[in-house]
């Protein structure tokens, strides 16, 4: 496994983020690579009995969060709003459950999901992508505390959220915990936040 710092990391990306439109080649790059754990202290604020996200850098063609989840604890069945997301495991383990959209899905409505693909357990080194065409999964926490670094194409600043047993999906704006290492009050958000 490689190691790298955060900021060596940052810079790397948006380099090749400024020379070619999406992150070609970025699971290799992630594939095996632990980011330096001295480096990722500033974006390591966890909450009880969920996970939280760390905003490490964001601009038009490029979003790195770190994730931190305390033990058991899942996010809710999600899409990447059209982006690429690679999901690079940095302490802990997890499960993944992928899922195919059978109908509807495509915006705030009904949506119909095919049974999960489950993935794992899976721990440090793991890369997971997510694509356009295949977007649709839920992250368990199988055993923490517990990081992941996520890297996106773009910016996500919504998606959509579904609930197999209703049938529906429904919109929703993702918010930060903390921002360049800043924590947030749990009320405070960020969308007034520049793209710069």
């Amino acid at each position: 496994m490689g190691v790298m710092c955060l900021d060596g990391l940052v810079g790397l990306l948006r380099e090749e983020a400024g020379r070619k439109p999406g992150l070609e080649g970025m699971g290799e790059r992630l594939g095996g690579l632990v980011v330096e754990p001295s480096s990722l202290r500033p974006y390591l604020h966890f909450g009880r009995g969920r996970y939280t996200r760390n905003l490490v850098y964001r601009d038009a063609r490029l979003e790195i969060i770190v994730n931190c989840w305390d033990s058991g604890t899942a996010s809710p069945i999600h899409d990447h709003d059209g982006q690429e997301c690679w999901f690079s495991i940095q302490a802990g383990t997890f499960v993944m459950e992928n899922y195919a959209l059978v109908a509807g899905g495509l915006g705030p409505g009904p949506a119909r999901l095919g049974p999960p693909e489950v993935v794992g357990p899976v721990g440090v080194g793991h890369v997971d992508f997510r694509s356009p065409e295949a977007p649709i999964h839920r992250v368990i926490a199988h055993e923490g505390p517990a990081v992941s670094l996520h890297v996106y194409a773009g910016p996500v600043a919504r998606c959509l959220v579904f609930d197999p047993r209703r049938q529906r999906c429904a919109l929703r704006e993702l918010r930060y915990d903390s921002i360049f290492g800043r924590p947030l009050a749990r009320k405070e958000t960020a969308p007034t936040l520049a793209l710069f």
